[in-house]
């Protein structure tokens, strides 16, 4: 399906979904035609009609020929820049030849600081590049926040850890901390906002575009008689959507809840509101590190409930939320609430920022007081401790607070003033012990005891969890879960290795397009099992593609890791890997596979030669989006007696594609892509 088409059904569906109240929330998204395809801005603009050369375009960016070049394609390929004009005072394109009836038609310019984009649910900013000693960059914010959760930092396409870095909103400045390395000369670094803390935009007036165009068609001006268009085009009349596309809230308003109830039981409740065409929603659940461990696809207006304990995770704490993203990276989610398990509940767990905390003496329920190690809490929460074993009292200092508690004692001091707590400190096994609540609370903790898990959380800040889908590390081992809440891995790569019996060169060849998020994850996780399973003196590699409907000169969004027989370096090459952007079209995969081959045979090894393909849709099989054919490759893995696997779809276009080429050289398998997939929890 053509991506303006995909627009068009998104306008539509306003109709639809109009009256649940979504128009406040997604304006937004709306006044954004760009997106970010690496370290450039995509702008799509009308199609063809056979007859219009004249294209408007609307950006946020103040856009001149000194600060950046736009280059335009036509079906994917790039126009030469003799064959058309750039106005950009008043952001418009004249062709010498009016494109096609159905044309695709879009622009690309480099991401310069200062220029913002949408990206997701988020809206993306480009600051100042590293200059190899910077820590401090502003940012140019032209709206005011409700909310700095969420907000995210990415240096060279890496996401920076939320404790690396703070924003100001005060200032608008972003600050790395010591821990971060200092970005490099020429590095690009991006923040990110939710849409959902954006609380007021500028007004017409302050909008650094004060009249961009849209895509329309105009009488175009007459070419001269040298060929050549004139350097000055007509400004056409800005003609902007009239629906905004459909999105679903994000943040407060995501339609949908998670309750843990008594029994430490989960109850999942998601509103039919979040059956948006194209959406997917799921449970997504983090450990204390931000690393996905579960990740359980949910159905819209249903409701369901399953044990924590069932989940197969191990006594610790971890952050759940609830997210709907579709295929082109459009996501939004519900706040991530922090949750315990506790397989021993008797054995009293504490956790401070989602940390869980060992001592040395157990903590201990005292007549319904939970009783801490004192050095050990107080240094959790920060604080500088003094003991004075005369006096037998103990003095904590924190950020301008201090607090002084006597042994036996049950009245202490908070700045000189007096309190009676409820239990007093005492020595058990020789270790001080003191009420954790009281000491939590008066450095300005939030204190939460969870009985059924016997666990106690402390915050003294509120977390800031990201959703973003580059957030979504899966952690090593983690695993997919089945409907009574038990993990569960699928058999696909396992039955592959099977038939592979002498040392072997891999390469895994992956769709990394926006719908393939779930078996992106379902790859890392099992991907060490498989190369364990194999002969040793096997090779492997992995080659990543995304959509072909946007690329320049000849890049196929391809990304090619070498080969490597360290099991651990494979992991992290594919840890990298995160499914976003793209359409529901054909892509690029056979250009990726013809890589591949090369790869294999450009590799100077005696092993047998494999690839395992992972995609979810169809390729492009003729020109000019493809240089290849199915036939054709179909012959080369034939004639370098390449065994050819597939985890794609059992039927459609893309399996009677795919199909020969499994079929190319024997001992190939297809494996149908659902079962590679997250299983889905729905009653």
């Amino acid at each position: 399906m053509k991506f303006r088409k995909m627009l068009l059904l998104s306008f539509i569906s306003i109709f639809i979904f109009g009256n649940l109240g979504l128009h406040s929330v997604i304006a937004h998204a709306a006044d954004s035609l760009e997106f970010r395809e690496h370290d450039d801005l995509i702008n799509i603009l009308k199609d063809g009609d056979g007859e219009n050369r004249v294209f408007g375009f609307t950006t946020k960016n103040k856009l001149t020929a000194s600060n950046t070049t736009l280059r335009l394609y036509v079906n994917a390929i790039e126009v030469d820049s003799k064959d058309y004009v750039v106005d950009y005072a008043n952001y418009s394109i004249t062709l010498n030849k009016a494109p096609d009836r159905g044309a695709e038609i879009h622009i690309k310019y480099g991401i310069i600081p200062g220029f913002e984009w949408g990206e997701g649910s988020n809206i993306g900013f480009a600051l100042p590049e590293g200059d190899g000693s910077t820590r401090n960059f502003p940012v140019s914010l032209n709206y005011t926040l409700n909310s700095t959760k969420q907000i995210s930092l990415s240096i060279d396409q890496t996401k920076v850890a939320t404790s690396r870095f703070t924003f100001n909103a005060t200032t608008n400045t972003v600050t790395l901390s010591e821990k971060q390395q200092v970005p490099h000369s020429g590095a690009k670094v991006y923040l990110y906002i939710p849409e959902a803390s954006i609380s007021s935009k500028p007004s017409p007036s302050e909008e650094v575009i004060e009249s961009p165009v849209s895509s329309v068609a105009v009488d175009p001006p007459p070419i001269p008689a040298s060929g050549s268009p004139s350097v000055t085009s007509p400004s056409p009349t800005p003609n902007k959507p009239s629906e905004p596309l459909v999105q679903i809230p994000t943040g407060e308003r995501y339609p949908g809840s998670i309750t843990i109830r008594s029994g430490n039981t989960i109850t999942i409740k998601l509103s039919e509101s979040a059956s948006v065409s194209g959406y997917t929603s799921y449970l997504m659940v983090k450990n204390a590190s931000g690393q996905v461990v579960r990740q359980i696809k949910i159905e819209p207006g249903k409701t369901f409930s399953f044990s924590l304990r069932k989940m197969g995770l191990p006594t610790g704490g971890y952050y759940c939320y609830l997210k709907s993203a579709n295929q082109s990276g459009e996501l939004s989610a519900s706040i991530p609430q922090f949750v315990t398990i506790n397989h021993e509940p008797t054995n009293i767990q504490v956790f401070i920022e989602g940390e869980k905390q060992v001592y040395k003496q157990p903590p201990t329920n005292f007549k319904g007081n939970v009783l801490v190690p004192l050095r050990g809490i107080f240094e959790s929460l920060g604080a500088n401790v003094e003991w004075n074993s005369s006096t037998q009292t103990v003095t904590a200092i924190r950020e301008g607070r201090t607090i002084v508690l006597t042994i036996g004692s049950k009245i202490a001091y908070i700045n000189g003033v007096a309190v009676t707590l409820s239990a007093k400190p005492q020595i058990i096994n020789g270790v001080t012990m003191v009420p954790l609540r009281f000491v939590s609370e008066a450095f300005g903790g939030e204190v939460e005891w969870h009985g059924e898990a016997g666990s106690v959380t402390i915050f003294l800040n509120k977390p800031s969890i990201p959703t973003s889908a580059e957030s979504e590390e899966p952690a090593s081992g983690a695993t997919k879960t089945t409907e009574s809440g038990s993990p569960s891995t699928s058999p696909i790569l396992n039955n592959i290795s099977k038939g592979i019996n002498t040392p072997s060169d891999i390469i895994f060849v992956i769709d990394v397009t926006g719908s393939m998020g779930e078996v992106i994850d379902y790859i890392k996780e099992t991907v060490k099992s498989f190369v364990d399973s194999v002969p040793a003196g096997s090779n492997f590699a992995v080659i990543s593609y995304r959509d072909v409907n946007i690329y320049r000169n000849g890049d196929y969004n391809l990304k090619s890791f070498d080969f490597t027989r360290d099991k651990d370096k494979l992991k992290g090459y594919l840890n990298t890997l995160v499914a976003s952007g793209g359409g529901d079209i054909k892509e690029s995969g056979l250009e990726a596979i013809n890589l591949a081959t090369n790869k294999l045979s450009e590799f100077n090894s005696d092993n047998a030669k494999q690839i395992i393909f992972i995609t979810d849709a169809p390729v492009h099989d003729s020109p000019p989006l493809s240089s290849f054919s199915i036939k054709g490759i179909a012959d080369k893995l034939k004639a370098d007696e390449i065994v050819f696997d597939a985890i794609a779809p059992s039927d459609g276009d893309a399996y009677r594609q795919i199909i020969q080429l499994v079929k190319s050289t024997p001992g190939g398998a297809l494996y149908d892509i659902k079962d590679a997939s997250v299983l889905s929890l729905n009653k």
